[in-house]
């Protein structure tokens, strides 16, 4: 499960993508410890056709929600299961983003170190492309209409399998689009079927190396959280 990533700064996004319309504001935040509930940038494209950067709540509301409470654990959609589940559905079905990202942290559950309070936890590690600087994961978006407040735009990263080469570390990992299918995952007229083969052929090339723990905090950030660390393991 991805629940922490780094997005990649303005400039590196703006030199991968041609972007048409852009209203999202958080260049100005460090953003090397993203967690769920955060507004993220993501890409979609507009009904003109237009490619769109905005912001969304990572952790997504369906238009349909009608509890006071916003549902948890929602950040994180399932590709295996996403086109039955009720969350998901509508969103796989016609309403596709990008997250771009510079790569993500996944925790090794084989490796125990210390933190620097002393306390025994799992050791993080970052993920990312040798090849690219900026990477986009495969995502869901919603718009929930709240009575006597803005809309909500929200949005999910789809997760899938780990690849061979980092199944070791961790068992899932993002659906990682290829650049030749972002257009195809943006367009509405995609179909179910062509979807999945987006899936399927998504990409599993990518190194990782062991960072601190520091990471572990959302209090955290800064981009030392992706510099490689010397660990010393419990067992």
């Amino acid at each position: 499960m991805c629940g922490r990533y780094v997005p990649p700064d303005q400039l590196a996004l703006e030199q991968f993508w041609r972007i048409d319309r852009s209203n999202w504001l958080g260049w100005a935040q460090p953003l090397f410890n993203v967690a769920p509930t955060t507004v993220v940038p993501i890409i979609v494209r507009d009904a003109d056709g237009a490619i769109v950067l905005t912001g969304a709540r990572w952790g997504l509301v369906p238009a349909w929600w009608s509890k006071d409470t916003l549902p948890a654990l929602t950040f994180n959609a399932r590709s295996e299961e996403a086109a039955e589940k009720p969350t998901w559905r509508q969103s796989l079905r016609s309403m596709r983003c990008l997250l771009p990202a510079r790569g993500w942290y996944e925790w090794n559950e084989q490796q125990l170190v210390r933190s620097e309070s002393g306390r025994q936890v799992r050791q993080p590690y970052f993920f990312s492309s040798a090849e690219d600087e900026v990477i986009a994961f495969a995502g869901l978006w919603a718009v929930w209409e709240r009575p006597g407040a803005e809309p909500l735009l929200s949005c999910a990263l789809l997760s899938r399998e780990a690849a061979p080469g980092i199944a070791h570390l961790h068992h899932r990992m993002p659906v990682v689009l290829r650049e030749q299918d972002f257009d195809a995952w943006l367009s509405p007229a995609t179909s179910a079927q062509q979807v999945q083969a987006l899936i399927s052929r998504s990409r599993e090339e990518f190194r990782a190396w062991p960072v601190s723990t520091r990471v572990n905090s959302v209090r955290h950030d800064g981009p030392e959280l992706i510099d490689e660390v010397r660990v010393a393991s419990l067992f």
